[in-house]
């Protein structure tokens, strides 16, 4: 039966029964809220490690309590063992000190958590892979001191490692290296500056171990042909007493590729030397560079030291009086860190110093974070390896490293997916200090990898190297590199057709010039590179400014070239066999092996189905436009190029020289030293008119720099360039930046 009107008013509430209602109402709601404040579970684990911590502890405690009952853990193991038996996400504190490592951080559990490993705030963490030599005594062995310079033996301190527990020791260039407070000491070499320089190779012996290279003719024969021995002029090897671990470091042939060699044996008579097998991959040349290392005799400089493997006694020459605990020997000999088929880890406000491997090593990882480390005092091998998919480098120093700084990979070729790996706001320097060549601040592979806002100097050779697809380079700084290079570059790449749609743009490249035959490239396409845009960068007192070998359809846009001999030079390489199949780079069986006449290749790079129809080998498509070139040469094109298959237009050009072409080469040239076939300046009217007639303009004028003499490039507002279509480059923008990783340029 329904209720009316009347019944419904009789069971209304009284307003004070109702306000009580309203009362229970929200105290039950209070009670339920402070249960839920009390009882929900933690969203995050916290633990603390401390150098003066106990590993027995519960690590909850930032500091220990009065009654040193309780605090933080002390190694890196126990924490990690802590971190990984929560389920939860975790940070862990590292308080400042020390911490030795003495095997692999090793990570290899993949979870949906993360976990950080930070710096406590404020305080300075040290990860060490070495070990401090306390127990260094003046030199008084009678023997030794009659074979050292009268003038440093009172000098000279030894350690005898074997008291410390040290009895194994690699080979160079991945032998263990001395820091004396924080530097590298060098091992003990002669000369102690600058090179030898290789007197000739005798073409007789008992086996042919180098053919050379028939492509190139030195002295009458092919490069780096060889018996297993070269001839020395330098007298002093007769003042050295027999030893078995003497090594040379060399540019056996090329001024791009240095390597290390043992000494087999030394015949001061003949003066000749007969280096250890394996030989130089290359073989040795008249007239290269190199230098002894290991050499008693030549200790003789502060900061050189000299290992006895055999009697296992390192003596040292101390740059100043020995500091306790100041003399580093870096032992570990694995990785520092390595994560393998994990995610979700970062590494913050760390240093990581003193190993023989990588410091840390990501292997098939994502969305790894190493940001605002010091990174430094670590061997011939990659400081930084990272492979996977979106991960990143932020904000770190990475320095004083024997081989390449970072290395980023990720991303499928196949497939052209990419990895999304980042190397960010980084400060490199001071890298491939044992191996010179083929080590890189960052080295990049894969598709899809961003490089950006980094600063990258101070090195004997390249600055970027880069291979695979659809990459991104941009607002870097790179100078002063290749102190001991030729044919280098600061941002280098080549060897496969398909490597395509990469763009480099907004960065500077400046107060670079290769030691070398070759020079110093700023961007450097070796054979065959394809493809890339280049666009807005700022390159300036470099030997040549834009180099390809061969290669197909880049574009060169909205540069400025300042100082550059020549701002753009396009190669024709002579060797068509590396264009065929069983080529010695294989580049057509690159391009079989990833169907480049099919989607995703032949849909994405529309041009590249086509590059092995004809012409094979010619440097076609390229266009260089709306370019600034001043103070050097314009532009060098082998002399054989189809200058109607290039497109150069809307360029300023306030160069003096304005087209070289080079000689057609032939193996009786030293490749690096050609010459010209033919020369045009500003006075070559019909030069002039046929630039000018695709829109360049040639002029004595200046281009219109706010002020060139200090390195400003902006440009003025009356610049001619403007009237070319040039667009305004972000130079504000390019190299380092302040963030909460980084908090001062």
């Amino acid at each position: 039966m329904l209720m009316n009107q009347s019944h419904l008013d009789d069971l209304s509430l009284t307003p004070r029964l109702r306000a009580a209602s309203m009362h229970a109402l929200r105290l039950i709601f209070f009670l339920i809220c402070l249960q839920f404040f009390f009882c929900a579970p933690a969203q995050e684990k916290i633990f603390y490690l401390s150098p003066s911590g106990d590993d027995s502890w519960s690590g909850t405690l930032a500091s220990a309590n009065k009654k040193q009952t309780d605090g933080p853990f002390r190694t890196l193991r126990r924490a990690q063992a802590a971190s990984d038996s929560s389920n939860l996400p975790v940070t862990l504190y590292l308080r400042g000190g020390i911490y030795p490592v003495q095997q692999t951080l090793f990570f290899s559990e993949k979870k949906k958590k993360n976990i950080v490993w930070a710096a406590y705030q404020g305080e300075e963490v040290r990860l060490t892979g070495g070990v401090a030599l306390t127990n260094f005594q003046p030199l008084q062995d009678e023997k030794i001191l009659h074979r050292l310079h009268a003038n440093v033996r009172h000098r000279v301190v030894v350690s005898d490692l074997s008291a410390l527990g040290i009895t194994r020791y690699s080979d160079p260039p991945l032998r263990m290296n001395l820091y004396y407070n924080g530097k590298r000491m060098q091992p003990a070499r002669y000369p102690n500056q600058d090179w030898l320089l290789i007197a000739d190779v005798p073409q007789h012996g008992h086996q042919l171990f180098h053919p050379g290279d028939y492509k190139v003719i030195k002295f009458g024969l092919p490069a780096g042909k060889h018996y297993g021995k070269f001839s020395y002029e330098d007298k002093r090897p007769a003042s050295w007493q027999p030893n078995d671990d003497i090594w040379m470091h060399g540019f056996w042939v090329w001024d791009w590729r240095d390597t290390y060699q043992k000494i087999e044996a030394i015949d001061t008579v003949r003066q000749l030397i007969y280096p250890a097998a394996p030989h130089h991959y290359y073989g040795y040349e008249k007239g290269q560079r190199y230098h002894y290392l290991n050499v008693l005799e030549e200790l003789d400089a502060p900061g050189e030291w000299v290992l006895d493997k055999q009697n296992h006694l390192l003596y040292f020459i101390p740059p100043e009086q020995i500091i306790p605990n100041e003399a580093i020997l870096s032992l570990l000999d694995e990785n520092m860190v390595e994560l393998h088929n994990c995610s979700k880890i970062t590494f913050k406000n760390l240093i990581l110093e003193c190993g023989n491997r990588a410091a840390i090593r990501i292997q098939n990882g994502d969305h790894h974070l190493i940001a605002g480390c010091l990174i430094r005092n670590f061997g011939s091998d990659t400081a930084v390896v990272i492979h996977g998919n979106d991960n990143r480098i932020i904000g770190c120093d990475i320095h004083d490293v024997g081989g390449t700084a970072i290395k980023i990979s990720g991303g499928d070729k196949k497939l052209l997916l990419p990895g999304n790996n980042l190397a960010e706001n980084n400060h490199i320097y001071k890298y491939g200090q044992i191996v010179h060549m083929f080590n890189t601040g960052i080295w990049m592979e894969g598709v899809g990898n961003n490089i950006r806002h980094n600063e990258i100097h101070n090195s004997p050779g390249s600055g970027i190297q880069y291979y695979g697809n659809d990459h991104l380079i941009e607002y870097n700084e790179l100078y002063d590199l290749a102190h001991e290079s030729g044919d280098v570059g600061g941002i280098n790449t080549g060897a496969d057709y398909t490597d395509q749609g990469t763009v480099i743009r907004y960065n500077a490249i400046h107060h670079c010039h290769g030691r070398g035959e070759g020079g110093f490239r700023a961007i450097y396409l070796d054979l065959p590179g394809s493809n890339t845009t280049i666009f807005g960068n700022i390159l300036y007192q470099v030997d040549i400014g834009v180099f390809f070998n061969s290669g197909r359809d880049n574009r060169v846009q909205n540069n400025i070239f300042i100082d550059c001999h020549p701002s753009v030079n396009i190669y024709l390489w002579p060797h068509k066999n590396y264009f065929q199949p069983a080529g010695p780079w294989k580049i057509v069986e690159k391009m079989h092996a990833l169907d480049y006449q099919n989607p995703p290749y032949s849909v994405k790079y529309p041009k590249l189905p086509t590059y092995l129809d004809q012409d094979v080998g010619m440097p076609y498509g390229h266009e260089v436009s709306n370019n600034i070139s001043c103070n050097g040469i314009f532009l060098d094109l082998s002399e054989e190029i189809d200058q109607s298959r290039l497109i150069v237009r809307n360029n300023l050009i306030c160069d003096s020289l304005l087209l070289v072409l080079t000689k057609k080469w032939t193996p009786d040239y030293d490749p690096y030293h050609i010459g010209y076939a033919a020369t045009y300046t500003k006075k070559d009217t019909a030069a002039v008119q046929q630039l000018e007639s695709s829109g360049n303009r040639v002029t004595d004028r200046d281009p219109g720099f706010v002020d060139a003499a200090n390195n400003d490039f902006r440009l003025k507002a009356d610049s001619p360039a403007w009237e070319l279509g040039f667009q305004k480059i972000p130079m504000q923008k390019i190299g380092l930046y302040t963030d909460k990783y980084r908090h001062k340029n």
